[in-house]
């Protein structure tokens, strides 16, 4: 098992590296996110509902994402997605993950990455509800999908390890100007020390009451927003505001500029998706 600790995300912390301009240009393409109703799988042991994959044809990603429901005591079967990596982000409850030979128990706020055809199953070991994101990158079909008897006819043998984020908020740096703070929970490009199989990286914030991200655009990369808890505003110069409270989710088109804004009262928690991944010189900041 490989365990991350998280670096510091600098696209909104630091100029260095990132180009700045005066005037933003007028842009629209803010698309608003919503869970579809869930639905149960695999034989009603747990409930997925949809946010991007065949919900929403209008979105050109190349991964799917749902949120997935499980009761205590209940887990998935054993099952091997082929050629196709999964992203569990915990939001609720406690995970027992089998990977291959190896598993991991997680809890809120914490990533594992499943690489590529491994056999895996989740496990809701809490008193309560597990609830977790799941990424899955090419996007899932019911072909990649392997379980049941045809595990063994399929005569597959991998040994892979998953990769284990930790939790962000411990240590937490304020900029206080902004009143944001940004992590990296986990980049292929700049974390490339250990072999990351995915072409998107996930970052993690807080956003203080009122706290706020100035207009910037991402080169030649989406970047979807997924609301933990709290409200944000999604704003395009010229432009209307799209509000994205928690349990939703808004898809900003590459090179899209654009700023993000507190609106709750409390404290509001975040996932930013950038694909293909984060770099600094990919960020165009505004004035």
């Amino acid at each position: 098992m490989y365990r991350i600790v998280p670096l510091l995300f600098a696209c909104i912390l630091l100029s260095a590296g990132c180009l700045t301009a005066n005037e933003p240009q007028a842009e629209a393409g803010v698309v608003p996110v919503t869970p579809a109703d869930p639905v149960p799988i695999f034989d009603g042991r747990a409930t997925y509902a949809g946010l991007i994959g065949d919900e929403t044809p209008q979105i050109p990603t190349n991964y799917s994402m749902g949120y997935v429901v499980i009761a205590p005591g209940n887990a998935t079967p054993p099952h091997r997605l082929i050629r196709t990596t999964e992203l569990v982000y915990v939001i609720a409850g406690a995970a027992e993950i089998r990977c291959d030979n190896e598993t991991v128990t997680t809890r809120e706020g914490e990533t594992v990455l499943l690489p590529e055809g491994v056999l895996q199953s989740i496990a809701s070991v809490g008193d309560t509800d597990l609830c977790y994101l799941t990424v899955v990158q090419p996007p899932f079909t019911a072909a990649i999908e392997i379980s049941g008897d045809d595990l063994a006819a399929l005569n597959v043998t991998t040994d892979d390890v998953p990769i284990v984020v930790a939790d962000p908020r411990d240590g937490i740096e304020w900029d206080l100007e902004s009143g944001v703070a940004v992590y990296t929970l986990i980049n292929p490009v700049l974390m490339n020390k250990t072999e990351i199989p995915i072409g998107y990286s996930l970052a993690y914030a807080e956003l203080l009451p009122g706290g706020h991200l100035g207009y910037d655009g991402i080169r030649g990369s989406s970047d979807l927003f997924y609301v933990i808890e709290g409200e944000i505003e999604v704003a395009v110069p010229d432009g209307e505001a799209v509000r994205v409270p928690a349990g939703t989710a808004a898809y900003v088109r590459p090179d899209l500029v654009k700023a993000t804004r507190n609106v709750a009262e409390s404290t509001t928690k975040i996932l930013s998706f950038i694909d293909p991944a984060w770099t600094p010189e990919k960020t165009v900041l505004f004035e």
